[in-house]
């Protein structure tokens, strides 16, 4: 999962590579966890501006991180990078490969968004150009294809109709045979509207990885971006549209998918959710995450008591009745400030919610924090600040949690204005649950 994309955060990406373009609330315990610091991630080849760390995700025993702006293959060709949990010892997280396209190129920044589920492995190049322009694609990785933990591509995702400009593989979640992808500048009726789509492992033959269907807005609008974020869990999938106008500008809504809702396969609309209170411009929709019963969303840009200082919204899948997806919770950080961006990116695991703010502080300038919250924490039903992590080494201007995931008690968070031994080549902070 985690991705960024167009809008405010692949603006982020731009100036970075010089582009423009089933038990109760009160029977459950409440949370009483911290993380630690685990261990700094970094590319064995980094180089300047290579921007590793803008797309993050977690598995059992595997992380990956997005580094769009690498030039090894071209001008921004892009890479991915898989680290092994035991690689190097235990929590060793040790790099075990790096992943390009079969048909890297330049500009097609590969690696924009990532994410890894059991041995495979979605990597999303929104501006590959296909038969046109920034039509966007995805590569699709097995663990030993080609070799003990070679990690080979096995197919190249492609929306059907594809058009200039889709940026199709700007977003994408995997879980298991499941695949999502967001195709924000996707123009049907009206322009860049956006759309998702589904794909899954075996339709139309063995790995084949066949379009299932493409989902679109029911009430589609110029620049809604419907699919700027995406996630997927079970048989329930989201699509985000932070720019949608229904009801004000760049309010923002997310759609609620399940897999067999008029069909089999047929991902139906469940519900259309927003904020209790909803603001123009907060983008409500930027990063979307679902686990079990639960699902999170982000408004970065949602001012609070200030501007921009961002929230996050928690929601209940049986809240308010049957399949109500009803809100259960607002989130905002305990040291909240003006053009933090809280909630640029949003995990979900367990009883935790995880939010990132890049542009705080953190003790200094734009160094960044991440925010870990936990259900019941604070009293049943409650969904307190756990913790507030920065990066181990943190410097200005690093913005760590511009990407983050979490999964099994392991927390990843981005940072690509992290130089090493340059400038910004990126890094990625691991921490883990104690």
């Amino acid at each position: 999962m985690r991705p960024y994309r167009t809008g405010a955060l692949l603006l982020t990406v731009a100036l970075a590579l010089g582009v423009l373009s089933a038990c109760s609330a009160d029977e459950e315990p409440p949370v009483e966890s911290a993380f630690q610091s685990l261990k700094k991630l970094v590319a064995a080849d980094a180089a300047d501006y290579d921007t590793f760390g803008i797309a993050v995700a977690l598995g059992a025993e595997f992380a990956i991180v997005g580094s769009p702006g690498d030039d090894d293959e071209g001008s921004n060709a892009g890479a991915a990078y898989i680290f092994a949990r035991t690689e190097g010892g235990t929590d060793g997280w040790g790099e075990v490969v790096r992943l390009v396209a079969a048909d890297a190129a330049a500009g097609d920044l590969f690696g924009i968004s990532v994410d890894i589920s059991g041995d495979t492995a979605a990597v999303g190049a929104a501006s590959e150009d296909g038969a046109g322009a920034d039509r966007g694609a995805v590569y699709i990785f097995y663990r030993n294809q080609g070799g003990t933990d070679a990690w080979g591509q096995v197919a190249r995702l492609r929306a059907s109709g594809a058009a200039d400009g889709d940026d199709f593989g700007i977003s994408v979640a995997l879980d298991g045979d499941t695949l999502i992808v967001g195709a924000e500048g996707y123009a049907g009726a009206t322009d860049q509207e956006g759309a998702a789509y589904i794909f899954r492992r075996d339709q139309g033959g063995a790995n084949a990885w066949g379009q299932v269907v493409r989902l679109l807005s029911d009430e589609p609008g110029d620049t809604d971006q419907y699919g700027y974020s995406v996630d997927i869990g079970g048989d329930i999938a989201l699509v985000g549209a932070p720019g949608e106008d229904t009801v004000g500008g760049n309010r923002g809504a997310v759609r609620v998918y399940a897999r067999d809702l008029g069909g089999a396969d047929a991902w139906g609309l469940v519900k259309k959710i927003a904020p209790s209170d909803p603001q123009d411009n907060s983008w409500f929709g930027t990063s979307v995450a679902v686990r079990g019963t639960r699902a999170v969303v982000s408004a970065p840009w949602h001012d609070g008591a200030g501007t921009d200082r961002g929230a996050v919204y928690v929601f209940g899948r049986d809240e308010g009745g049957a399949d109500a997806w009803g809100q259960v919770a607002v989130l905002t950080a305990s040291d909240a400030r003006d053009d933090d961006l809280f909630g640029l990116d949003v995990a979900l695991y367990g009883s935790h919610v995880v939010a990132s703010a890049p542009y705080s502080r953190g003790g200094g300038t734009e160094r960044g924090q991440v925010y870990a919250f936990g259900e019941n924490e604070g009293g049943p039903g409650a969904w307190g600040e756990v913790q507030i992590l920065r990066a181990s080494d943190g410097s200005n201007s690093d913005q760590f949690g511009v990407a983050v995931d979490a999964f099994g008690g392991y927390i990843l968070g981005g940072a690509t204005g992290e130089d090493g031994s340059g400038t910004d080549r990126g890094a990625a902070y691991l921490f883990k649950e104690i």
